[in-house]
């Protein structure tokens, strides 16, 4: 395909950048698999002047390269940009090979009111947001969650769309912000002015895309209110120690890093940490859509990913996380099954299917009401 103009220059700019150190490299899981350095592939782009389509989607767009890039390359911003030239250039038909209609139907009934509502319960301006994945995953922890964040946020409200990145990150823009509108007209009309989010995809696209409003997560609320009562120090008498797998949207996010640790140092269990971890998280395989528009760059991440944990148990605060790393050969627990879940030790170990997963978006749009 050809590049347009405007991707040039930013080739070119982030070509000048590039020393071809290659630290990048150390954790991406896919420029391996089209060069040997990055500067020799922005070089190969700018003189060719054209691209491979599946070059932008095996991008897991987790941001890795910018963070231990020592001159700041930034090819997260030009593989999303070079995705935005496939969708223009294909009229939105994007190929067949790229899995992605699965994708469009995901987002098309994420916003739809068979397994959505509108915010519900609000006494106040501020409203939890679990996002998609982790009402899909369990909508009883979203459901514990929301009553106990009732117990110290009086009035608080729930919301139970999509924010609508999975559209974003398949590089439709238009497409995204038709659907992003919809949470915009019913924050404006509700006079929300504080959102509190359950996903980290959520805290991002949100935060970036309403500058007005006060995004907050989760995690940095739990640590400030303190975790329920009957929680504290559980486990001190459970045999399992965890390693932590921090979610790559909010690598920059320091104060969720130590959010996540408080409440899990409260909880009274043991933990490890990652060689990569933090700032320098590793995405768990499924960024950027991978896991759907190119499968074995998505698993062969996952495996490794998985496996740098030295313990069999993982914990993590992302839905998709929690699944990728099960994949990957690990025991893997959602944080908030710890907070909520009676037994998790006892939990199947299983990822649930997509019809599961839509009876509970069905099951979640409810609470509140």
């Amino acid at each position: 395909m050809k590049i347009s103009d405007k991707i040039i220059k930013i080739i070119n700019e982030e070509e000048e950048k590039c020393i071809g150190c290659k630290l990048c490299m150390n954790g991406c899981p896919m420029l391996d698999k089209f060069c040997d350095s990055p500067k020799e592939l922005l070089k190969e782009l700018k003189c060719n002047g054209e691209f491979d389509y599946i070059l932008p989607y095996s991008c897991m767009l987790c941001g890795y390269c910018t963070k231990v890039c020592p001159k700041g390359v930034d090819l997260k911003n030009l593989f999303l940009e070079l995705r935005r030239d496939v969708v223009n250039q294909s009229n939105g038909k994007l190929a067949r090979n790229l899995n992605t209609n699965g994708v469009d139907l995901h987002q098309k009934l994420s916003f739809s009111n068979l397994f959505t509502s509108n915010i519900q319960n609000l006494q106040s301006d501020t409203i939890f947001f679990p996002g998609c994945g982790l009402l899909s995953y369990s909508p009883k922890i979203v459901e514990d969650t929301y009553r106990y964040l009732r117990t110290k946020i009086g009035g608080i409200g729930i919301y139970t769309k999509c924010c609508g990145k999975p559209t974003a990150f398949m590089g439709k823009d238009e497409k995204f912000k038709e659907y992003y509108s919809i949470l915009e007209k019913e924050f404006r009309d509700k006079n929300i002015k504080r959102i509190i989010t359950g996903c980290q995809n959520c805290f991002m696209t949100i935060g970036n895309n309403s500058k007005d409003i006060e995004v907050i997560s989760l995690w940095e609320v739990l640590a400030n209110v303190g975790i329920p009562e009957e929680k504290i120090g559980i486990g001190k008498s459970i045999n399992v120690e965890f390693t932590i797998h921090d979610p790559c949207p909010t690598r920059d996010i320091d104060i969720i890093h130590s959010s996540i640790r408080q409440i899990v140092d409260e909880l009274g269990f043991k933990i490890d940490e990652m060689e990569y971890n933090k700032g320098k998280t590793l995405c768990c395989g499924s960024g950027g859509m991978v896991s759907v528009t190119q499968n074995h760059v998505s698993e062969a991440h996952t495996i490794r990913r998985a496996q740098e944990a030295k313990t069999e148990y993982i914990i993590t605060y992302c839905q998709e996380c929690v699944e990728s790393m099960r994949r990957g050969g690990k025991k893997s627990y959602h944080i908030l099954d710890l907070l909520f879940t009676e037994g998790f030790q006892n939990m199947e170990q299983k990822n649930q299917g997509v019809i599961t997963k839509w009876t509970n978006r069905y099951k979640g749009k409810n609470i509140g009401k």
